[in-house]
């Protein structure tokens, strides 16, 4: 089997679980306007992390799936562990160097590179978590 279809079949199994039905009032709230994917983010917490994290996410499978990805990813993360998360994601999706192992499992979106429309998508959790611990935009 294709490891390419072995990655998508990950990342439709991890958007069927992404969280979406909560209500909250959101620290973080971003769209793509192009896909229409959605994503509030809130904490009670200065760090967030799994437990303190209230997240809801609409959007296309890619988006929901690296929500999915992206939380369980970050579970017993602390704020500057995270922080170097979305920094390597941000790489993956951009061609640089990045740290593999550090990824996990959310190398499946290793193929969201070629689709360059995609690639919103797929960061879309990852600047809401970053915009959340920070207060601010990753810039990159």
């Amino acid at each position: 089997m294709d490891l390419s279809n072995i990655y998508q079949r990950i990342i439709m199994q991890k958007a069927s679980e992404c969280p979406n039905n909560n209500q909250f009032d959101s620290d973080v709230h971003l769209t793509n306007p192009t896909c229409g994917d959605d994503i509030s983010m809130a904490s009670d917490e200065k760090e967030p992390n799994v437990e303190n994290l209230q997240v809801a996410c609409d959007g296309c499978i890619i988006c929901k799936g690296a929500t999915k990805m992206m939380l369980e990813t970050i579970q017993d993360k602390s704020a500057d562990q995270i922080n170097e998360l979305v920094l390597n994601m941000s790489k993956m999706m951009t061609h640089e160097d990045y740290d593999e192992e550090l990824l996990g499992d959310l190398v499946a979106f290793q193929s969201v590179v070629h689709l360059p429309i995609r690639i919103k998508c797929a960061m879309l959790p990852f600047k809401a978590i970053y915009q959340l611990i920070n207060g601010d935009d990753i810039n990159r």
